[in-house]
C-alpha cells in the first residue's frame, strides 16, 4: 500500500500470466520473470518483479529530511540542487506473482513535506513479510535520495545499509543492522548500529558513534568524539577535541587529538599517536602503547604491557602482567607499579615512585625523590637529583648518582651506589656494599652486611668520625685515620678521626673485609 493522491498509467507484469495493477503513486516496471516449477505447482519468480516509487520536492538550502523506514538500504548523494528527489525501490523475492502483489500491497510507504522538511516513512503492515526465512517470500527495498548538499538528515532503518554523501549540516543515522558511511557533515553526527560498522569520513564539529558489532572508524573530526562499541575494533584519526572510546573487544586506535582521551577496553589493545591533553588508557588485556602525550598520563592495564614514549605532565601507570617502559615524563611525579614484569624509566623531570613484585626495575635520571621497591629483582638507578629509597628482597641494587640522602636495602644481594653526596644508609643480608663519596659528606651514615664486605671510597679531604667492625674479615685503610690505642692493635675494628673528625660513619660487617679507598678523581662535575 502506498499512501497518496496520484495515480498513474497502468503497467503489466509479465510472467506465465499477465496482470494489470492500477496504484497510486508507484510504478511497476516491466521485467522477464524466469519460473521455477515446484512439486506444489506453484510457479516463483526468481528474479522477482519490482514495483518501485518516486517522488520529488522543491526546497531550499538549510532544510531537513527524515526517512522512517522499517527495513531496507538509505542512500542519500549530495548535489548542487534545489529538490529532494526520492526513489523506492522495491523487489519482491522469492515470490510467486500473487505473493508479490501482497508484499506491495502491504508495504505502505508515506511521502510529506512541511515547509522545509521533507518526510519519508514505511512500514509493513504484515510484519512476517518483512524479510527472508527459510525461503519464504520477502520484500528487498532500497531507498535512493538525491539533496541540496546544506541539508540536515535524520535516517533510519531496521534492516540496512545507510550511506551519506558530503554534507553541510547535522546528521543522524540509525540501523539495527547493516554498515553506516558518512562521507562527512559540517554539524554534529551521531550514529547508532546494533549490527555493522560505523566509518565517517570528515566532521566538522562533535560525532557520536555507537554499535553493538562491528568496528568504528572516524578519519578526521573537528569536535569532541564520542565512540562506543561492544563488539569490534575503534578506530580514530586526527581529532580536534576531546576523546571517549570505550569497546569491550578489539582494537583502539587514536592517531591524534587536540584535547584530553579516556580509553576504555575489556579485550584488547590501545594506542595513541599524539595527545595535547590528557590521556587516560585502561584495559583488562592486551597492550597500551602511547606515543606523544603533553598531558598527564594514567594507564592501567590487568593483562599486558604498558608503553609511554614521552609525557608532558605526571604519569600512573599500572599492570598486573607485562612489563612497563616509560620514556620521557615532564611532570611532577612517575608512579608506576608492576604485579608481574619489569619496569623501566627513561628520564623523570619530577619524582618517581616504582614498585613491582617480579623483574627489573631502571630508572635513568630522575630530577626530584625516588622510591623504588622491588620483590623478586635487580633495581638499576641512574643520576638522582633527590633523596632516594631503595629496597629490593633478592636481586642488586645499583646507583649512579645520588645527590640526596639514599635509604638502600637488600634482603638477598648487593648494594652499589657509584657517586653518593648526601648521607648513606645500606644494609644487606646477603652481598656486598660499595658507596663512593665526591664530596664531604654534611650527615651520618651507616652501612651494615651480614654476609660480604663493604668497600667505602672518599675524597682526600672528607672530614668524619669512623667507626669500623668486621665480625668475620680484617679493616684495610688507604686514608690516614687518627685513633686512640687501648690495648693491642687490631685488624677487625678501626675507630677514630679523619681530618679531624665530622659527621659519623659507621661500617659493620658480620663475614668479609672493609676497606677504605681514596677517591683518584671525580666521577662527573657537581651540576
Amino acid at each position: 500500500m502506498v499512501s497518496g493522491s496520484e495515480e498513474l498509467d497502468p503497467v503489466t507484469l509479465y510472467g506465465y500470466t499477465e496482470l494489470k495493477l492500477r496504484v497510486p503513486i508507484m510504478k511497476m516496471t516491466k521485467i522477464a520473470l524466469v519460473c521455477v516449477l515446484l512439486g506444489t505447482g506453484r510457479v516463483l519468480l526468481a528474479a522477482g518483479p519490482e514495483q518501485n516509487l518516486e517522488k520529488t520536492f522543491p526546497v531550499a538550502g538549510g532544510g531537513k529530511l527524515i526517512v522512517m523506514a522499517d527495513q531496507g538500504s538509505i542512500d542519500v548523494k549530495t548535489t548542487d540542487t534545489d529538490k529532494v528527489e526520492v526513489h523506492v525501490l522495491r523487489e519482491a523475492k522469492q515470490a510467486t506473482q500473487a505473493q508479490a502483489l501482497d508484499l506491495f500491497s502491504n508495504h505502505e510507504v508515506t511521502f510529506t513535506q512541511e515547509r522545509n522538511v521533507v518526510s519519508v516513512s514505511a512500514r509493513n503492515t504484515k510484519t512476517s513479510n518483512g524479510f527472508s526465512w527459510r525461503g519464504r517470500p520477502y520484500l528487498e527495498v532500497r531507498y535512493l535520495i538525491n539533496l541540496p548538499r546544506k541539508f540536515d538528515v535524520e535516517l533510519s532503518t531496521s534492516g540496512g545499509d545507510v550511506r551519506v554523501g558530503e554534507l553541510d549540516g547535522a546528521a543522524t543515522a540509525r540501523t539495527s543492522s547493516g554498515a553506516i558511511d558518512l562521507a562527512g557533515a559540517t554539524g554534529k553526527i551521531e550514529a547508532r548500529n546494533s549490527g555493522g560498522d560505523i566509518e565517517v569520513g570528515a566532521a566538522r564539529s562533535d560525532v557520536s558513534a555507537r554499535t553493538s558489532s562491528g568496528a568504528i572508524r572516524l578519519r578526521a573530526v573537528g569536535g569532541r568524539v564520542e565512540a562506543s562499541n561492544s563488539g569490534g575494533d575503534i578506530r580514530l584519526g586526527d581529532i580536534g577535541g576531546d576523546v571517549v572510546a570505550r569497546t569491550s573487544s578489539g582494537a583502539i586506535q587514536l592517531r591524534s587529538t587536540h584535547g584530553a582521551a579516556e580509553l576504555s577496553n575489556s579485550g584488547g589493545d590501545i594506542s595513541v599517536e599524539e595527545a595535547r591533553g590528557e590521556v587516560r588508557a585502561q584495559t583488562s588485556s592486551g597492550q597500551i602503547a602511547l606515543r606523544v602525550i603533553q598531558g598527564a598520563v594514567n594507564a592501567k592495564n590487568s593483562g599486558g604491557d604498558v608503553k609511554i614514549e614521552s609525557a608532558g605532565g605526571s604519569v600512573t601507570a599500572r599492570t598486573s602482567s607485562g612489563a612497563i617502559r616509560i620514556g620521557h615524563v615532564g611532570g611532577k611525579l612517575v608512579e608506576a607499579r608492576n604485579s608481574g614484569g619489569d619496569i623501566s624509566i627513561g628520564e623523570a623531570a619530577g619524582g618517581v615512585v616504582v614498585e613491582t613484585s617480579s623483574g627489573n626495575i631502571r630508572l635513568k635520571s630522575a630530577g626530584g625523590n625516588v622510591e623504588a621497591k622491588n620483590s623478586g629483582g635487580n633495581i638499576t638507578l641512574g643520576d638522582l637529583g633527590g633523596e632516594v629509597v631503595a629496597q629490593t628482597s633478592s636481586g642488586n641494587v645499583e646507583i649512579h648518582l645520588a645527590k640526596g640522602q639514599a635509604d638502600l636495602k637488600n634482603s638477598g644481594g648487593n648494594i652499589s651506589l657509584a657517586e653518593a653526596r648526601g648521607a648513606v644508609v645500606a644494609t644487606t643480608s646477603s652481598g656486598t656494599i660499595a658507596v663512593g663519596f665526591t664530596k664531604q659528606p654534611t650527615a651520618d651514615s651507616r652501612m651494615e652486611v651480614s654476609g660480604g664486605g663493604i668497600t667505602l671510597t672518599l675524597p682526600e679531604t672528607a672530614a668524619l668520625n669512623l667507626d669500623a667492625h668486621s665480625s668475620g674479615g680484617r679493616i684495610v685503610a688507604d686514608i690516614p685515620v687518627t685513633i686512640t690505642i687501648h690495648g693491642e692493635t687490631r685488624t677487625d675494628a678501626l675507630q677514630g678521626k679523619i681530618n679531624g673528625g665530622g659527621p659519623a660513619m659507621l661500617l659493620r660487617s658480620s663475614s668479609g673485609d672493609i676497606h677504605l679507598k681514596k677517591l683518584v678523581r671525580l666521577l662527573e662535575k657537581e651540576g
